[in-house]
């Protein structure tokens, strides 16, 4: 008879191995490291810690962009709200349908299309069933004729329609 956690005479699998990165992992382990484009996230944390370099009037900035792709004959979402919570511009956005999180996803870059700058990070979680993206909007030295770079903090929050 078969022990707990056990079926059919073998140790049961966890759903997901230790060293599984994604469906299908078979090694658990990469073919390299990310050296090859790590300096610009490197000069990108040097800026950031400036404290001069979150840049002034995002909803001056930002926002009329946003609007105009928000306000689109078939956009996926409405713009519910936006506004500037300590150093991070929040944007509350409502998907207009139901659609799956990898097409809410790409709607999502495509808006972030409108704002990005030459450096621009995009972080994705959920919290309490909104999908949140966290967008590092940048111009660091180098990528402009100005001597010091500057940049964005916006949160776009996705509630489900």
């Amino acid at each position: 008879m078969a022990r707990p956690g056990e079926e059919l005479g073998r140790p049961r699998l966890p759903a997901h191995s230790v060293n599984e990165r994604w469906d299908g992992d078979r090694t658990g382990a990469g073919v390299s490291d990310g050296e090859a484009f790590a300096l610009p996230i490197r000069t990108l944390l040097a800026e950031m810690a400036r404290p001069d370099w979150d840049t002034e009037q995002p909803e001056a900035h930002l926002l009329p962009h946003l609007e105009r792709w928000c306000g689109r004959e078939a956009s996926p979402f409405v713009l519910r709200s936006a506004a500037v919570d300590g150093t991070v511009f929040v944007v509350d956005l409502e998907r207009t349908e139901a659609v799956p999180v990898a097409d809410a996803r790409a709607a999502v870059y495509a808006l972030v299309a409108t704002i990005a700058e030459p450096t621009t990070v995009v972080v994705q979680s959920e919290a309490d069933g909104i999908d949140v993206f966290d967008v590092t909007l940048a111009v660091v030295p180098g990528q402009s004729t100005f001597p010091k770079g500057h940049g964005h903090l916006v949160r776009l929050r996705v509630h489900p329609a």
